[in-house]
């Protein structure tokens, strides 16, 4: 027992010393001073990633782009695995259409090898300047000559004649298959090199521009629903284009155009995540705005008297308007098809706004979580699904309603309502408004009266029958009057 009081203080100082040792010595030099961009899913969304059935949004079903998800498939017999062979046939082809020498496009990405590392962030991985170079030259390559085909739509009798693995578009908007931006530019330049063909840089441009719009009317169902989709973008010359800030890769070019905004002028200024901003990462205690606000379901929303409807022309997925005049209020929202290829592409552009070095509004993670304020049963679905704004290939509106649940624990509400947001808060807090009165007296009578073409019948039945009393009634009190 003595010797235990005379080892106890020192046993606690040695801990205590140890402590500070291993303090002084942590090793903060692996703390990137660059942005990588690209990486694994963020660890806010783990606990849906590791779940089989949403597992499956951000990982690769047939080909495997870049160096993160490059060992993840050791089976020789899987489509990962027989994607490689395409990438390699694809990335071959794509050289000898230039007659371009595979040692030149590999010297070319070599040399800025440095800058195209900097865009990732390798957790566990080790890889050669050599290897990532040549990871880098076949999948760009590859990725370039199937765009080219995918918007020429010649890409299924390519695969067809040459025996490759079919590949879906939404494989190459998974964040951890992404490739930098700038490696797609120092390949077409070597192409353009190769060919001694400068239309080529202007024409690649073209290529991946309508893949991206292609993407994009995907998730908006514009061809399905005859929507009018806004393209009218102001003519930028070339000198204009050079002046513009690069994407960061594919998914990021896919958001810019979700949103509706064009690229950032070179040498702007960052804009830092502040309060403004739809989301932050770190908590705001004591921040009131937090509970300020919120958006109740469709249901609550309906019998406060406001319709929904979907947006004739759409220029972004984001964009809200509520308009409030008269006794109709109307939300008119951006129409939306949910099917197994567009939740990927939805989930895996949260998951980079996700990201910690992203300094933009996270404005497609805020639609998400406005979404899901706006649906809690399938009823709710049904509601936005008759209104035109939510289409779905999940098989019913219950599986809607419960993925939105599922992912409802990922979102992240607004800290600082957008304005209309707010202006929908405040009309239904002021439900002693004649104007609110109004409104709702006009939806509960139109929901009983005209939900259907029968309940119309009848209450012109029902209307007419009235008009036929009072005239009768009054021709003949006209007829005793003297």
């Amino acid at each position: 027992m003595a010797s235990d009081r005379i080892d106890s203080p020192l046993t606690e100082q040695a801990i205590k010393f140890g402590k500070l040792k291993s303090l002084k010595e942590a090793n903060i030099d692996s703390l990137p001073s660059h942005k990588p961009y690209i990486r694994e899913v963020p660890h806010k969304l783990s606990s849906c990633y590791h779940k089989e059935d949403c597992k499956r949004y951000f990982q690769p079903t047939s080909v495997a782009i870049g160096p993160l998800n490059r060992q993840r498939e050791t089976n020789k017999h899987s489509r990962i695995h027989r994607g490689e062979e395409c990438k390699l046939k694809l990335a071959k082809m794509f050289i000898k259409e230039c007659n371009g020498k595979v040692e030149d496009f590999y010297e070319n990405v070599k040399k800025e090898i440095e800058t195209l590392k900097d865009c990732y962030y390798f957790k566990g991985q080790n890889w050669t300047d050599e290897e990532l170079a040549y990871i880098f030259l076949v999948d760009g390559c590859a990725l370039l000559l199937f765009i080219v085909l995918y918007v020429d739509n010649k890409w299924e009798g390519f695969r067809d004649t040459h025996g490759l693995v079919g590949i879906p578009e939404v494989d190459f908007f998974l964040l951890e298959n992404q490739l930098p931006y700038q490696l797609l530019k120092i390949l077409i330049d070597s192409f353009v090199e190769a060919s001694k063909d400068v239309d080529f840089k202007r024409l690649f441009k073209e290529y991946i521009t309508d893949f991206i719009n292609n993407s994009f009317l995907s998730l908006i169902a514009s061809q399905q629903h005859r929507i009018q989709v806004d393209h009218s973008q102001p003519h930028l010359s070339h000198e204009q284009h050079e002046e513009e800030e690069d994407p960061v890769h594919l998914l990021d070019l896919l958001r810019r155009r979700l949103m509706g905004v064009k690229s950032k002028k070179k040498g702007a200024k960052e804009q830092e995540r502040t309060n403004e901003s739809g989301w932050l990462h770190t908590e705001m205690k004591g921040d009131k705005s937090r509970h300020r606000f919120s958006i109740r379901n469709v249901k609550e929303l309906k019998d406060n008297g406001i319709r929904f409807k979907a947006r004739e022309k759409v220029d972004s997925l984001t964009k809200i308007e509520f308009n409030d005049r008269c006794c109709m209020p109307t939300l008119n929202l951006a129409p939306i098809f949910l099917h197994n290829t567009t939740m990927p592409l939805l989930l895996n552009l949260m998951a980079y706004e996700l990201c910690p070095y992203f300094k933009e509004d996270c404005k497609i993670t805020s639609h998400l979580s406005f979404l899901d304020s706006l649906i809690d049963t399938s009823e709710d679905v049904k509601e936005l699904r008759d209104a035109g704004v939510l289409h779905h290939g999940l098989g019913s509106d219950e599986a809607v309603a419960k993925l939105f649940n599922k992912i409802s624990s990922i979102l992240v509400p607004n800290l600082k309502m957008d304005s209309e947001l707010r202006r929908i808060h405040e009309y239904c807090s002021n439900k002693s408004h004649p104007r609110n009165l109004c409104a709702s007296f006009v939806a509960k009578l139109t929901d009983t009266y005209f939900s259907s073409p029968w309940s119309f019948l009848v209450f012109l039945g029902a209307l007419a029958g009235l008009i036929m009393t009072g005239i009768q009634t009054y021709t003949s009190f006209q007829g005793k009057l003297p």
